[in-house]
């Protein structure tokens, strides 16, 4: 029986080649689409800013209307009214609600009006108290933001470094907010806080590591209450988080509550460099005080960053606790890390 002919090379590439070609074919119309998918984004982009500012502009002359009078004056009626509703432990719910909605409607109407807002906020922010104004102080920094992005950093960064509108409250407002605006900028200007300024005040030794740091006006430092600057600086997620905590647990001049929530925060991040720190914390307390507080969270760091490894220094330590809360706590961590 005769043997099959072998295929001729042209029989054999044109599969090949037909594949090619179509293959060719799907990658070219793919590119196209996304070029298109691209573009409709690019459009109802533009379309969504087009809508928004449509949307500022009718909704500023709803509030104009309203006020009875025109331009920032008019909106900054409506935020000095609405402002205090919104922290007043005598709002209901509905009230709230309704504050909010239209505490919205104004900072989106600020936002029409551009660089023509600006000076009348900031003369509106000469005119108040830190101390007294801090509900209509907020929302007039808010809108500042809202009229123009990089006045309104700067305004943020001056307040939050002591420098204008010098009060504790207002820093740590700015320092929440500028995380969500600038968070880079906002991991810099809190890690510098923490690493310049305690309870007692600012340390210009310190500072001298800052080339250019100023001194903040004495009414924005906080002899109370400057653990909220760790609790802010926290949530920057700042990558020298860690190493700058540390930093803080060895200087003396930090406040329990500071030194308490830095510890905190490096036994939950199991930061190993911080275990000698804390275990030296434990024995020798903040002002030598032996607040059980204070010391069960040590306790609880130690073992969260060593581990089993925490074991001998817990043992160590039972017989030694001056307090029955403190040696319930050293107990039960036993137990804990015996069930491992």
């Amino acid at each position: 029986m005769p043997g099959t002919p072998a295929s001729s090379p042209r029989s054999l590439l044109a599969p090949l080649v037909g594949g090619l070609v179509l293959a060719g074919a799907v990658v070219a119309g793919l590119f196209l689409l996304r070029a298109e998918v691209q573009d409709l984004r690019r459009a109802a982009e533009a379309d969504r800013a087009d809508l928004k500012e449509i949307l500022g502009e009718v909704t500023r002359l709803r509030i104009e209307q309203s006020a009875g009078s025109k331009g920032p004056q008019a909106l900054l009626e409506k935020l000095r009214t609405y402002a205090p509703l919104l922290t007043s432990a005598r709002t209901t719910e509905p009230d709230y609600r309704n504050a909010q909605k239209e505490m919205d409607a104004v900072l989106r109407a600020f936002a029409t009006l551009g660089a023509d807002g600006w000076q009348p906020l900031q003369d509106r922010l000469n005119g108040l108290d830190p101390s007294k104004d801090f509900d209509e102080i907020k929302q007039l920094l808010r809108a500042s933001l809202a009229v123009d992005r990089t006045k309104g950093i700067a305004l943020y960064r001056d307040v939050l470094l002591g420098q204008r509108l010098p009060s504790p409250r207002l820093r740590w407002f700015v320092g929440a907010e500028l995380t969500e605006i600038d968070r880079p900028l906002a991991q810099d200007l809190l890690r510098r806080v923490l690493l310049t300024e305690s309870g007692r005040g600012f340390n210009t030794d310190h500072a001298a590591a800052f080339p250019g740091a100023v001194i903040p006006d004495r009414a924005a430092l906080s002899a109370t209450g400057f653990h909220n600057y760790v609790l802010a600086y926290a949530r920057t997620q700042d990558p020298r988080l860690d190493d700058t905590l540390l930093m803080v647990l060895g200087r003396a001049e930090h406040d329990r509550m500071t030194i308490q929530e830095c510890v905190k925060l490096l036994g939950d991040r199991r930061y190993a460099a911080a275990g000698p720190a804390v275990e030296k914390l434990y024995n020798q307390p903040p002002l030598g005080q032996e607040d059980p507080i204070f010391l069960n969270y040590c306790l609880e760091a130690i073992v969260a960053i060593r581990g089993k490894d925490a074991q001998p220094f817990l043992e160590a330590a039972l017989p030694k606790a001056s307090s029955e809360l403190v040696q319930k706590r050293i107990q039960a961590l036993l137990g804990k890390l015996a069930g491992k």
